[in-house]
């Protein structure tokens, strides 16, 4: 492998807290994850972030407010970054 994707995201989700009373309460809040994904070329990691792309923003339609926050290809034969 010797490209990589660094793909971090934002998402809406809702946090639950349980006081000593057993009062529930919820609001929602922005998570952020962020992954790395292995590719054999520099092409098919550039393709893939296009990809990521458009399933997020299907997602995003149907669930919940997702964004990419970064997509960062990175060959580590030549050193190029996209």
């Amino acid at each position: 492998m010797s490209a990589t994707l660094a793909l971090t995201l934002s998402f809406l989700t809702v946090d639950t807290n349980i006081d000593k009373r057993g009062k529930t309460t919820t609001h929602e809040v922005i998570a952020y994850t962020t992954t790395v994904i292995p590719y054999d070329t520099i092409q098919a990691c550039a393709n893939a972030k296009e990809e990521y792309q458009l399933a997020v923003g299907a997602y995003q339609m149907f669930k919940r407010p997702t964004r990419i926050i970064g997509a960062i290809c990175n060959d580590s034969k030549t050193g190029v970054v996209e």
